[in-house]
């Protein structure tokens, strides 16, 4: 009778044990793999496009392999790969650019594209329609004009994962700069903070031939929960104004890709799991 009980109580200690740990589990796993909400500002020219990046739970079998958005036949993206490890999920890259060999000829710039949603390839062979948050697309005219000349110099430029960067310039001959701008300004406010050096009075400021000017942005890191999992890919235009009145752009490319602490996740995981409630 005695070895009846201790039977008992062991098996009810191991059941307990397993409802504990399968508990724990679930409660730290996402309920849906998915893509980071994403803020993108990109022009179409051949470089470089935007990163997309995808959670799922270590364990999960299906994965994205490929993305095509078919208002932007010339984007192409590259194999993905990891971006982070972490102990119950991992972060993936799907990195994309335009291949000059598709860009379609444009005479004049058109009116850009907003996208919200892409469609997606899987490793199991299913197709998906996935929503990656917002992204803006400028579309230029292209080929471009090779008679067309900066007004300014870049002398250096630079970022790190500590949410900031920063950009150097030189001016090539007296301009005015009329502002920065960005599609993103208002609606991230905090969020995206930046600093001009030297920090204009008033616009427009007078800036002579070889004057410096430099441009500092910082994304706040005191966004929570599935705030601090957001990927900014922002374009800071510091807007010049030459002597005859040409315009031109000079783009300050902002990134603040995550890199989540474990505690971090755990918070994008609990968000995520309300949600799905």
């Amino acid at each position: 009778m005695r070895n009846k009980i201790v039977f008992i109580v062991a098996a009810a200690a191991i059941a307990a044990s397993w409802i504990g740990n399968y508990a724990y589990s679930r409660a730290y796993r996402l309920p849906e793999a998915g893509f980071l909400r994403h803020y993108i500002e990109t022009d179409t020219v051949p470089s470089v496009a935007f990163d997309l990046l995808y959670v799922a739970n270590n364990d999960d079998k299906r994965k994205p392999v490929n993305v095509q958005i078919d208002e932007l036949p010339e984007l192409r993206f590259y194999p993905v790969y990891v971006h982070q490890q972490l102990r119950r999920q991992t972060i993936y890259v799907l990195s994309g650019y335009y291949d000059e060999n598709a860009m379609p000829e444009r005479t004049e710039e058109a009116e850009p594209l907003r996208l919200h949603t892409v469609r997606v390839f899987y490793n199991d062979g299913s197709v998906k329609e996935e929503d990656v948050g917002e992204i803006v697309v400028h579309r230029e005219a292209w080929p471009r004009d090779p008679s067309e000349e900066s007004l300014v110099d870049m002398m250096s430029a630079g970022g790190s994962n500590q949410h900031d960067g920063w950009a150097t310039i030189r001016v090539k001959q007296p301009v005015r700069l009329t502002g920065v701008s960005s599609v993103w300004l208002e609606k991230l406010g905090d969020a995206l903070q930046f600093e001009l050096k030297p920090n204009p009075s008033a616009y427009p400021m007078e800036l002579s031939k070889g004057e410096m000017l430099s441009l500092n942005y910082t994304f706040n890191p005191s966004r929570q929960g599935a705030d601090v999992l957001n990927v900014y890919n922002v374009q800071l235009k510091m807007n010049f104004e030459g002597r005859s009145g040409e315009k031109d752009d000079y783009i300050v490319f902002a990134h603040d890709v995550p890199y989540p602490s474990e505690a971090e996740m755990r918070a994008y995981v609990r968000e995520k799991r309300r949600e799905a409630e």
